[in-house]
């Protein structure tokens, strides 16, 4: 049992395929009790839980509808309008209850004349807070277990280690499909992090359309 935090015959890589109206879905452990304890004074979550991803992207949206990173991750449509509709579509109607509320420190603005890691370009986030949070993109330390093109500590938060499922398969980064994702990391003044298809990592301009690939807790 995930509640009791001992786990019995759950296993990171398991999976779970579900049908709710048209959406079939493959759900993936990704992890297990990897954010116990985080969380700032308001809450620390204490709850055992598995960190769920889907197998693939459940849809594709842009970042912004503009081409920029302006407010930051927390200041995007993608958290502002796309997740919370994922959330209501996908998951609440499969996991319902089992959904856990938790603190997550996200960026919320961005300096557009900072140096970052991508070369040629200019902006980087340059602050933070913590937010009540059901559903967010992944990092790219939690798929790569480094930092590649975001564009500062603001990016990272609590997202700061690799998810055990890319650790020990790391084919399930992009799957047999060979699909493209958001992550929510920060690149530049223009664009956020992303999964390439082929395998690469890089970045894609806000305003393109990618995959949706968010990763929630249960318990």
């Amino acid at each position: 049992m995930i509640s009791s935090g001992k786990f019995d015959d759950i296993y990171v890589g398991d999976y779970i395929t579900t049908t709710e109206g048209n959406h079939e879905v493959t759900w993936l452990i990704a992890d297990l009790d990897n954010y116990l304890y985080s969380g700032d004074s308001t809450k620390i979550l204490t709850q055992h839980h598995a960190t769920i991803i889907p197998a693939t992207p459940l849809t594709t949206a842009k970042m912004n509808e503009k081409n920029t990173t302006e407010g930051g991750y927390y200041g995007s449509d993608m958290v502002k309008t796309t997740l919370p509709e994922i959330l209501s579509t996908y998951i609440k109607p499969v996991f319902e209850e089992h959904v856990i509320k938790y603190r997550n420190l996200l960026s919320k603005s961005v300096n557009l004349e900072a140096t970052n890691k991508y070369p040629g370009t200019k902006g980087a986030s340059n602050s933070w807070d913590w937010y009540d949070r059901e559903l967010d993109l992944m990092s790219e330390i939690n798929v790569y277990g480094s930092i590649i093109t975001s564009s500062s500590l603001y990016d990272i938060g609590i997202d700061n280690r690799q998810y055990a499922i890319f650790q020990l398969k790391p084919e399930f980064v992009n799957g047999v499909g060979r699909f493209n994702y958001w992550l929510k990391d920060v690149s530049c003044s223009t664009s956020f992090v992303g999964v390439f298809s082929n395998g690469n990592s890089d970045t894609y301009n806000a305003s393109n359309s990618r995959g949706i690939r968010p990763r929630f807790l249960i318990g």
